[in-house]
């Protein structure tokens, strides 16, 4: 089983994660090198991963 750091506000927390998520699928779309798509794509799946981790172990579904 993972063990995660739970910050003060998880859902806060959550939010700041999809968004970096986003940032890099964004970023993703906007260059041509195929390694580098796909080190942004990696890290936004890192980052949602992560937020999901931390909406299970919080509870947070609401």
């Amino acid at each position: 089983m993972s063990h995660i750091l739970v910050p003060d506000h998880p859902r806060e927390e959550t939010e700041r994660l999809l968004g970096h998520a986003q940032h890099c699928r964004r970023l993703a779309t906007s260059v041509i090198e195929e390694a580098l798509i796909e080190q942004l794509v990696t890290l936004a799946k890192s980052y949602e991963a992560k937020a999901t981790l931390l909406r299970a172990s919080c509870d947070l579904s609401h």
